[in-house]
């Protein structure tokens, strides 16, 4: 099969084992700035169509949403890497422009302390404008995200600062009030940004419980620590700690900054559920006429994510670049939030994985063809997988109803989610972001069962 799209990453892996004099471009064919760029830097000779009159490549965007090509780039659309196209408010876009806004208030901020003559305060303020920059920069060129070390500590000695302020501060764990010190206000509003960027980052980068991007998501939830110690350093110079707070407030401050170290034997791994398709082998066959491709394992063992991605078309909308999880099932099944069944326009149940009976129906697009299905689009029950071992540590059996509580600041206990118990699981609550929103979830968020279940 001739590949449509010639990318860089392609050519990569074409020329693995040596690079030609030559590359010819068929008809049909679109070859990628980013690709033109590579085989240029070789001094790869470009044939049309296996003509060598034609020296120059014709370079065109594409939309990822349906493979739609454009010589000059829509109003409505942006580019997400090279010559892709997506619109304005994909959650990807979306994150690059909390970025933004987080680059912009630290800006702001060094130039007034700055100003002010605090030169020690404003280099610190430059590293974490460089450090944004470096976050911006690996999400755009798709590059791994090396971790850093910040104000000339590790990551443990952050950690350590960060829960005993009083040890190396002199002051108390911070309570926000108006009569505390500009920086350390100005401070605060810029970790909130952080916190804001990361809260955008999963759901940029979730699918199906997992994340493609944890670099990205742990070097915005270290820089929230990191600022939030600027904040006591800040308070310490101006001798300003605001209110004591009592016990149970500090220790909900310690476990926000402390969530991602949580390893208690009784915590359940907490993980985001984004909407996702599973389709039957006719239906991958329809669609895309070839097998799936994984490129992803996901938490559960056996199950992965896929590169092909489909649209969901309801009456009032569409849903774009939805995941497809493999392998292949017996029946079609669509899972969504309620969030994502409003802007379809459709009602649809919330039931356990696998019930479809009598539920909502939708189209199902590709560029190759279009799936429409007269039920299989549910919303998904939370539930809880596990181990047989889990279940008798945590003293519950397989469709036993349990509440979970989950979260610290925005705690939220979850009613009627049902266990299901098998040799193949992995311990793993199981959400959709509706309700991940509503508990305040960041990656490695846990919950605990309580005890009066069913």
């Amino acid at each position: 099969m001739i590949e449509k799209i010639i990318t860089e990453s392609f050519l990569r892996k074409t020329f693995l084992k040596e690079i030609p004099e030559t590359f010819c471009l068929h008809q049909g064919q679109i070859l990628t700035p980013a690709g033109a760029q590579f085989l240029r830097d070789r001094r790869v000779k470009i044939l049309h169509g296996g003509d060598p009159a034609a020296d120059t490549a014709v370079s065109r965007y594409v939309s990822v949403a349906d493979g739609s090509t454009y010589t000059e780039k829509p109003e409505h659309l942006t580019q997400l890497s090279g010559n892709k196209l997506v619109p304005k408010n994909h959650p990807r876009i979306v994150f690059r422009g909390w970025l933004d806004r987080l680059q912009a208030e630290i800006l702001l901020l060094q130039k007034q302390v700055i100003n002010n003559g605090d030169l020690s305060l404003g280099k610190t303020l430059g590293e974490l404008l460089e450090r944004c920059r470096a976050i911006l920069r690996a999400e755009v060129v798709e590059e791994y995200l090396e971790a850093c070390d910040f104000l000339g500590f590790s990551e443990s000695e952050i950690r350590e600062r960060s829960h005993q302020p009083q040890k190396y501060f002199d002051v108390s764990h911070l309570e926000m009030t108006a009569g505390m010190d500009f920086t350390v206000l100005a401070l605060n509003r810029i970790r909130t940004l952080a916190r804001s960027a990361e809260l955008s980052a999963v759901t940029a980068f979730s699918v199906a419980g997992d994340n493609e991007r944890t670099d990205i998501i742990q070097a915005l939830n270290r820089l929230s620590s990191v600022i939030y110690v600027m904040m006591l350093q800040a308070a310490q110079k101006k001798n300003v700690s605001g209110v004591e707070m009592d016990n149970r407030i500090v220790d909900e401050i310690v476990a926000k900054v402390m969530a991602q170290f949580s390893d208690v034997q009784s915590d359940i791994p907490v993980e985001l559920s984004a909407r996702h398709v599973h389709l039957s082998a006719a239906a991958v066959q329809k669609l895309f006429g070839k097998e799936l491709t994984p490129i992803r394992e996901l938490s559960q063992p056996g199950q992965y994510l896929s590169q092909e991605r489909v649209r969901l078309i309801g009456p009032a909308g569409t849903l774009e670049n939805v995941a497809i999880l493999g392998p292949a099932r017996g029946n079609t099944q669509v899972e969504i939030s309620a969030t994502d069944a409003r802007i379809l326009g459709l009602t649809a149940p919330i039931r356990q994985s696998g019930d479809i009976d009598g539920s909502a129906g939708l189209q199902i697009v590709t560029e190759k063809d279009t799936l429409s299905i007269e039920e299989g689009l549910i919303i998904a029950a939370r539930h809880l997988h596990m181990h047989p071992d889990d279940a008798v540590r945590l003293g519950v059996k397989d469709r036993d109803l349990v509440r979970i509580r989950v979260g610290d600041l925005r705690s939220v206990v979850f009613e009627k989610v049902l266990v299901r118990v098998n040799e193949n699981y992995r311990l793993a609550m199981h959400i959709d972001f509706d309700e991940g929103n509503a508990c305040g979830w960041v990656p490695e968020m846990t919950g605990q069962i309580l005890a009066d279940h069913d």
